[in-house]
Parts: C-alpha cells; sequence; structure tokens
C-alpha cells in the first residue's frame, strides 16, 4: 500500500480549471497566504462571535450533556460502551465530558469550543484544496464560504451538534493524510496511510456519517487522474470495511431507539420524489440562505396533492444531472464537486426515513464543501480571467461576488442569534411553519421549565391539537396538570401517553406522581417500580419511590430509597429534605438534623426543613437550636402554637443545651 514513487507524471485535471499544479507538501505561508488565513479567522470570529454568549437549548442538551451521567460523571468505559440518543460516537461524548468538566453548565464555554472547531475544520479545508490544487486562491474562496455560510450555524450553534464539527474536523485531515500518502516517496507512504487509517476511525467514532470517507478518496483519485489500478482499490478496503461495520452499527442503534420511522408510512417513489425535492431545498438554500429553521417538516398534502415544486423537483434533477453529463469532460471540477456533494447528502434524504424532518441544515456541513469548491474554482477562473465568455463582465460579476460574500456573512451572524435560547428558537420554527407539533411541545417545555404554565400549556395544547397521538406533549401537559391541581386530567394525559409509549420510562413517572397525589398508591408503586426497572439509577424514580412510602408509613422502606436516589446522583439535593423526614420518623435525630441542615443550606426559604429540624432538635433536649428553628418558621409564615413555643423556651432557660 506503498504510494508511487513520483506524482509528476500523473494527469491533473484540476489544470484545466485554475491553470496551476497541485502542491505536492504544505509549504511554509508566504504572505499571500497569511492574509487568507487571517482573513478566514476574523471572518469566522466575526460571524460566529455572538454565538459565544447563547444559552443552551431543550433540543437534546440536556440528553447529550447536562443529564447525560457518561458525561456529568466521566465514565470513561460507559462512554466507550453505551450509545446515546441511538447514535454510538464515543469521541463526541468524551470531549462533551472533558468540556463539562472544564465548564459545568456554563453554556458559553461549549459554544466557544464549538466556534473554535469550526474555525479549525475551515482552516483544515482550506490546506486541504490547495494541496488538491495547488491554487491558494481557490482554497481560500471555498475556505471563507465554508467559514461564514449561514446552512452551517446549526452545527456550530447548537451545542447537540458538535459531533458534526467533530467529524468533518477528522474527515477534512484524514483527506489531508491521504493527499500527502499519495504524494509520499517510496517508504514514507504508509506512516501517512496509518495516519489516515486513524483520523477516519476518529471521524467514525464522533458521528458514523464520516462512511463515506472511502468514496470520497475515490474521487479525489479520479479527480487527481489516477489510473484505477488494483493496488489503488486494494488499498481503499480497509476503510470500506470500517464503512460497513460502523454503518451497520449505526442503523441498528437507530432502530433501537425508534428513530427509523416506518418505510410504510411513505412508498418508494414518494420517498424519491421528497429525497429529488430536498435537493432542490438544499440547492436553493446554498445561493439564498433565507427562511432557514431548525426544522423542516415533510410537504403537506392539500386536498390529496402536494406543491408543485415536490412534484417538479424530480425533474428539476433529472435536467441538472444531464447538464452534468454533458460538462462531465469540460469541467471535471464541477463533477468532482457535486460528486462530493451527493455521496455526503446522499445518507440523509430519508430514503431510510430517520425523525420527522426532511432535511435539516446540519446536513450540509461537510456536503456543502463539494458546492463550495465548485464556487471557488469558478469565482478563480474569473478573477484570472480564463473564461473568455465573462471578460466583457468579468467586473460585475467580481463585485457581485463579494455582495454575495457579504450577504452570506451579515445572514450567518442574524442566524446564530435566532440560537440565543429555546423560546427564540422555537418561535422561530412556529412562524416559518405553523404546523409543526414539535415546535410547540419543546416552546411550552421551554416556558414550563421557566414556570410560565399558562404559555406552556397553550403550547402544549397546540402540540396535543396537531397531533393527538403527541405522547412527550401529553407527558408534559399531564406534568401541568398536576400542578394546577387538576388531578383527573393528568392521570388522563398519563394514561394516553402509556398507552402510545409503553416503554417510556418518563410516561410512567409523571402517571405515577399524579396517582400518588390521587392516594392512587399501588398504581403509584407499579409506575414508580416500572420506571426503575428501566432506568435502575434514576434517582428520581427513588426519591418518588420513597415519598410513596413515606405516604404509606413506611419510613424503613422509604429510607432504602432515599439513599439510592443519593448514591446515584449525590447532587440531588431535594433528597435530603425527605430522607430527614424519615430518619426523623425511624427516631434517629442526630442524621434527621444532619440531612435538615444540608436541605436548609440548599434552600433557606423552606419551612418545613426548620420545622422538622426543630422537632429533632426537642426530641434531643437541644432546646435553644430549637427555640431558634421555631421562629425562623415563624417568620417563614408557619404558626407554632403558643404553648410548644412556652415550652421550647422554659427548655432553653432551664440551662439545657
Amino acid at each position: 500500500m506503498s504510494a508511487s514513487k513520483s506524482s509528476k507524471s500523473r494527469k491533473i485535471a484540476v489544470e484545466k480549471s485554475v491553470g496551476a499544479k497541485p502542491a505536492t507538501s504544505i509549504s511554509s505561508p508566504n504572505s499571500k497566504t497569511w492574509i487568507y488565513l487571517l482573513t478566514i479567522i476574523l471572518a469566522t470570529v466575526i460571524v460566529f462571535g455572538p454565538s459565544i454568549n447563547n444559552q443552551w437549548t431543550n433540543w437534546d442538551d440536556e440528553s447529550y450533556v447536562l443529564k447525560n451521567p457518561l458525561v456529568t460523571g466521566f465514565d470513561i468505559k460507559g462512554i466507550f460502551k453505551e450509545e446515546v440518543m441511538g447514535n454510538y460516537h464515543p469521541v463526541t461524548i468524551f470531549t462533551l465530558a472533558i468540556e463539562y468538566s472544564l465548564f459545568k453548565d456554563d453554556a458559553s464555554g461549549y459554544h466557544t469550543v464549538s466556534m473554535l472547531l469550526h474555525l479549525l475544520n475551515a482552516l483544515l479545508l482550506f490546506y486541504f484544496i490547495r494541496l488538491l490544487t495547488g491554487n491558494a486562491l481557490a482554497a481560500f474562496i471555498a475556505a471563507l464560504l465554508f467559514a461564514i455560510h449561514p446552512m452551517h450555524v446549526e452545527s456550530v450553534s447548537w451545542i447537540s451538534a458538535q459531533k458534526d464539527l467533530l467529524y468533518t474536523m477528522f474527515y477534512f485531515a484524514a483527506l489531508l493524510a491521504y493527499l500527502r500518502y499519495r504524494n509520499a516517496a517510496t517508504g514514507q507512504g504508509m506512516v501517512y496511510y496509518t495516519f489516515m487509517l486513524v483520523l477516519f476511525t476518529l471521524s467514525l467514532l464522533s458521528k458514523a456519517q464520516a462512511v463515506t470517507l472511502p468514496v470520497i478518496l475515490l474521487l479525489v483519485d479520479w479527480y487527481r487522474g489516477e489510473k484505477f489500478t488494483g493496488r489503488l482499490l486494494l488499498e481503499k478496503v480497509p476503510l470500506f470495511v470500517l464503512a460497513l461495520a460502523f454503518g451497520i452499527m449505526a442503523i441498528f442503534a437507530q432502530q433501537a431507539t425508534d428513530a427509523i420511522q416506518d418505510i410504510a408510512l411513505y412508498s418508494f417513489p414518494e420517498r424519491l420524489m421528497f429525497a429529488a425535492y430536498a435537493i432542490v431545498n438544499y440547492l436553493v438554500r446554498l445561493a439564498i440562505p433565507i427562511n432557514l429553521s431548525a426544522y423542516y417538516p415533510y410537504p403537506e398534502e392539500i386536498k390529496g396533492s402536494y406543491t408543485w415544486l415536490v412534484y417538479t423537483a424530480p425533474v428539476i434533477v433529472l435536467i441538472l444531472g444531464f447538464l452534468l453529463y454533458r460538462l462531465r469532460k469540460k469541467s471535471t471540477y464541477l463533477l468532482f464537486g457535486v460528486l462530493f456533494f451527493l455521496v455526503n447528502i446522499f445518507l440523509v434524504l430519508q430514503l431510510l426515513p430517520v425523525g420527522g424532518a426532511l432535511l435539516a441544515d446540519r446536513y450540509t456541513y461537510l456536503s456543502f464543501t463539494g458546492l463550495f469548491f465548485v464556487l471557488a474554482i469558478l469565482a478563480t477562473r474569473v478573477w484570472e480571467n480564463q473564461l473568455p465568455s465573462l471578460s466583457t463582465v468579468r467586473l460585475p460579476v467580481v463585485v457581485a461576488g463579494i455582495a454575495w460574500i457579504l450577504f452570506l456573512a451579515y445572514q450567518c451572524q442574524s442566524r446564530t442569534k435566532v440560537w440565543l435560547n429555546s423560546e427564540i428558537l422555537w418561535t422561530d420554527v412556529i412562524a416559518k411553519y405553523p404546523h409543526v407539533p414539535i415546535a410547540y411541545s419543546n416552546l411550552g417545555s421551554y416556558y414550563q421549565e421557566k414556570e410560565q404554565l399558562v404559555l406552556a400549556k397553550k403550547n402544549m395544547d397546540e402540540a396535543i391539537r396537531l397531533n393527538p397521538n403527541f405522547s412527550q406533549a401529553l407527558i408534559n401537559r399531564s406534568d401541568i396538570y398536576r400542578v394546577f391541581n387538576k388531578i383527573d386530567s393528568a392521570i388522563m394525559d398519563g394514561n394516553r401517553a402509556v398507552a402510545l409509549s409503553p416503554n417510556d420510562p418518563d410516561a410512567y413517572m409523571n402517571r405515577g406522581i399524579a396517582f400518588s397525589i390521587a392516594e392512587k398508591n399501588d398504581s403509584a408503586l407499579k409506575d414508580f417500580t416500572f420506571v426503575i426497572s428501566q432506568q435502575p439509577e434514576n434517582a428520581r424514580a427513588y426519591n418518588n419511590l420513597g415519598n410513596l412510602y413515606m405516604i404509606k408509613e413506611m419510613p424503613d422502606s422509604a429510607l432504602i430509597n432515599y439513599n439510592l436516589a443519593l448514591q446515584y446522583d449525590p447532587k440531588f439535593l431535594d433528597v435530603h429534605n425527605n430522607r430527614g423526614l424519615a430518619y426523623l420518623k425511624l427516631g434517629n435525630n442526630q442524621a434527621a438534623i444532619n440531612d435538615l441542615t444540608t436541605a436548609i443550606a440548599n434552600d433557606p426559604n423552606l419551612a418545613n426543613n426548620y420545622y422538622f429540624r426543630m422537632q429533632a432538635y426537642e426530641k434531643m433536649n437541644r432546646f435553644k437550636e430549637a427555640l431558634a428553628d421555631a421562629q425562623v418558621v415563624q417568620k417563614l409564615g408557619m404558626e407554632i402554637p403558643a404553648d410548644y413555643l412556652q415550652q421550647l423556651a422554659n427548655g432553653a432557660g432551664s440551662g439545657q443545651p
């Protein structure tokens, strides 16, 4: 698998395009290169700088980071063993775990890392294209477009999409290593080949979408004019084996979480039509990136038919394909770039439906590289006056190109602000697609977290109206009904959620709480027990089960569950309130005091904790401390019988501790 002795004799297709020979190495930057690099850095910082101040969103961020024990507990073994949200990407989770150890829940730290990763990717792309084409200007234009295109905002400004940045970083680095391998002198090639294999593996471990790399390497070989010998194909076998293994793993992981939809939902001709529709949408958004959204639903049927663009999209794609075929020999850069795009976008064209969205901005993070390459080569040829047909309008074309780049930069910076928080994000989706249930549900969840429950319920109601079988919205509305003390409605929504999602622990958890409030203790016990059977380390379930046992006057059983809750989540401070009362019931007054003191430090305005600690102090004849707690209880608005206060005062005055 060593490289051939010389690359000078190869036919280089790009020479016809930009009039420059490809570089055989990455030389030290000259003054022009430094200007290019500094421009890329400055542009990236300007357009993505606002994203550093963005907050967390309620779209997967909690599951990936804030409530992911693999991340918060830095569980190395679990990181490389377990899947997260239907994906096996341990390098991504490992990176997030490092960030969590540094930043905890400070979102700005993660956003800073994302911006730096994106910048690094732009610089890697610059060096890859320069090494591929030998033209620094083409490399600069492609890298600049990559750095500032608005379609890339989702991958950079959404913490949960950091996997896109990571897998692309290793992907670009692997491409660089491959070119170095192809250009290496005899005996040095294996070092670069091994390095390329390692980088490809890291890319796959960051996101399985990296499986396209072996095909792209063959495309690079074709573009460079390589002869497809047995050796050239044989050296790709290890990469195809890795790609196949990770591809199969990814499909099984998605199926395990029900992310892959029932294929029967749409016929195969419909899925082909939607794929063409998605391609046309991506091409339009490449040129005019407006009305971008965090969620693009499938086209709606109106009176049994779709909009005209859905039906004409396959025709448009066929026409573009025909034109590409006709130009394949004259414009090899065009064929290379378009195939780079299609190979990388193919897996997410929903031919195998995953999720409820038809397309997504993040799917263009790597795939648009091919189209940026085409635009960069074309722009370079215009700039270097290699297109006689455009010589008379060269200046207006250049001015228009610069204006378009400034437009992209403006749109990109504006788009980063949409990802400021969940409220702005989902309000933006609803403004563009008012019939998306998940947008209302997530907006309602945001208001629910902010305790704006009227707004939360309004959005949950709309989500359920649009999709009566939306189990997550039913779960959330059940919780709202419980807070509103509409327990019957809470149980009703809980029953529907359980029926729709019989394996969802959240559905059972909320219904169990409603059952316990309704004093249906046996039903609540079954629900909490089911949650623990599915999530044996769910601290909240153990706490709820402990509360249920306290209601049933079984403090011994309650104590066992409170201990388990704190074992699995030592930061779950609310458990100390409950365990303190259990200790008090069991007569372990000192343990009760210890827990209640911790609870008071966590929330000094909760009267019950002082009240129960007062009782524990009184039982230990520590009347001064008991009296002090009684006085705080009164200040917090809870009444204490006068004779009990007098008893404490007498005890305190008698000289006892």
